[in-house]
């Protein structure tokens, strides 16, 4: 059981740090341990869920019309169509975790696609949603099936990863 999960641990990881060398979106030399931001405008609307399908079970972020909308981290595309009246994008990363773009006006990515870190997915679909005065793209995280806050999953590191890790035989008995 401990060696499945440090294995899975460490594709979950691998998996995040793809793309991390400065070409898939991080740049001058930081590392991505975190979740890519999927387009450069600022939090709208937080993560406030509710009851049932009450709430808001993501992040708004600002994204002008045509803006690129960008895969959070490397993964599989596993569903690219409408929900609700809103063209979506959810890409699976393995490990439990999905995350998924809402408002788009076009989607480049098809079900089953690989996609890199920091690849386009689609385009921000430049309307106003939720009521907001001003467009946004709605992007959520699941783990194992259970949304949460993206916003703590979010960023970058300004050193490599490996500055504070310490690998260790998956075999080892603990102390």
């Amino acid at each position: 059981m401990r060696r499945m999960l440090a294995l899975g641990m460490a594709a979950l990881l691998a998996g995040m740090w793809a793309g991390a060398d400065g070409a898939g979106g991080a740049g001058g030399g930081t590392s991505c341990v975190g979740l890519e931001k999927p387009v450069s405008g600022e939090e709208t609307a937080g993560y406030q869920p509710g009851p049932g399908y009450g709430g808001h079970w993501g992040l708004d972020l600002a994204a002008v019309g045509d803006e690129p909308v960008r895969a959070a981290a490397g993964g599989v595309v596993s569903f690219s169509g409408t929900v609700a009246g809103n063209r979506t994008v959810t890409v699976d990363h393995g490990g439990g975790l999905k995350t998924s773009y809402s408002y788009l006006a076009r989607s480049q990515v098809a079900k089953g696609q690989r996609v890199a870190r920091g690849q386009p997915l689609g385009e921000a679909d430049g309307r106003s949603h939720s009521g907001l005065p001003y467009p946004t793209l709605h992007f959520s995280v699941r783990i194992n099936g259970t949304y949460v806050d993206p916003a703590p999953r979010l960023g970058c590191l300004p050193r490599s990863p490996s500055a504070g890790l310490r690998l260790v035989p998956a075999d080892r008995t603990a102390r």
